[in-house]
């Protein structure tokens, strides 16, 4: 069924159960920032996907740094829950499979009345696509608060709307705008986003021992779907891996956390390197080990853009279903090639920025 069949249906039937979702809303006043402080209990509802949670932890660190004894229960996707687990500001941790997100599952039956059981006074609605069994969640959490994108079904899920007048701003720096609505300041320093000391040092030890001469570059490839559901053909990929190996004493390192363990293995069969072979269990530790990197080659990938927030030098290999707000602006250690379909990347072009990021790490 095709995409043109699906959404009309959709819209009928938030237009016929409108009425219903109305009453279930809670509708008191409220303000902000007033509502929230140190006595608020937070939901936070993931997308689904993990960038997304990247780009939200610096916001969840500067609330808990203004209220300490806030409480943050966060609802995530199991795949990422290791990561969330990890974070400082969480209080508390709910998981789930992607099947459980439906209204054919009794788990996510369960799950909204145990959301609806917990009190919160604030919902954030994470993704600024509309996704009705989260918005449900939103709405049955019964906050005062539930603070989301703008859309055209946002409301009653959600009753303060974020809208972004630059849809061109870069979706890690666009998250400011929780505080904006949140009548705090969106322009001070937030928080940086990084992992627990403990997971940096098990990676280092574990890459040292698999690349112990300090003068081999780790060089880290995500072959990953990006955020444009393309990713750059594999032969293209493993050719541009093979040009980095040429000119720098190099080991390679794949990850990546959306393809399947079949097309990973084929992708590392094509790579002509020396692989570093390492079996993490789930993305923290992932993401643990891209933080011993000296370059990552990724598309518009989650680990592209962690890869950003950690300063590593990265190659972004965009394709041109990859927007404007997937761009990082003022960052010298990312350089982005975006690719046009039916013409080749140019070599030239990527050995140049090759060169830029190795005089910006002073590696000769």
């Amino acid at each position: 069924m095709g995409v043109a069949s699906i959404l009309p249906k959709t819209d009928t039937m938030l237009e016929l159960l409108a009425p219903i979702f109305g009453r279930i809303a809670r509708n008191d006043a409220f303000s902000l920032p007033g509502d929230i402080g140190n006595e608020s209990r937070v939901l936070v509802i993931d997308s689904g996907d993990l960038t997304e949670v990247l780009f939200f932890a610096p916001i969840l660190s500067h609330l808990k740094e203004k209220y300490p004894d806030i409480r943050v229960t966060f609802l995530v996707r199991e795949g990422n829950s290791e990561l969330v687990r990890s974070m400082s500001p969480v209080s508390e941790m709910i998981s789930y499979e992607p099947a459980h997100l439906s209204l054919s599952s009794t788990t996510y039956f369960s799950l909204l009345k145990r959301i609806r059981s917990r009190g919160f006074s604030v919902v954030f609605l994470l993704g600024s696509e509309f996704s009705f069994p989260r918005s449900l969640l939103a709405l049955f959490a019964k906050a005062r608060v539930r603070i989301g994108y703008s859309g055209e079904h946002s409301f009653p899920f959600v009753n303060c709307e974020i809208r972004v007048s630059t849809p061109s701003l870069y979706e890690g720096v666009k998250c400011r705008t929780f505080l904006t609505a949140m009548g705090l300041s969106g322009q001070e320093p937030l928080p940086a986003w990084s992992l627990p000391e403990q997971d940096i040092r098990w990676a280092k030890q574990l890459v040292h021992f698999r690349k112990p001469e300090k003068a081999t570059r780790l060089i880290a490839v995500d072959p990953g779907m990006g955020k444009g559901q393309h990713r750059l053909v594999d032969e293209s990929l493993t050719y541009l891996v093979s040009q980095v190996c040429r000119r720098l004493p190099s080991k390679v390192m794949v990850l990546s956390n959306n393809l399947d363990a079949k097309r990973l293995d084929l992708f590392k069969s094509r790579i002509r390197g020396d692989l570093v072979e390492l079996e993490p269990k789930n993305a923290k530790e992932e993401i643990a080990l891209l933080s011993c990197a000296d370059l990552l080659l990724a598309g518009n990938t989650d680990y592209f853009h962690f890869a950003v927030s950690m300063r590593i030098p990265t190659i972004g290999l965009f394709t041109r279903h990859d927007t404007d707000n997937w761009l990082p602006k003022g960052t010298p250690w990312v350089q982005i090639l975006q690719g046009v379909t039916g013409q080749r990347l140019s070599l030239e072009e990527f050995n140049s920025k090759i060169d830029t990021l190795l005089h910006f790490t002073g590696v000769e």
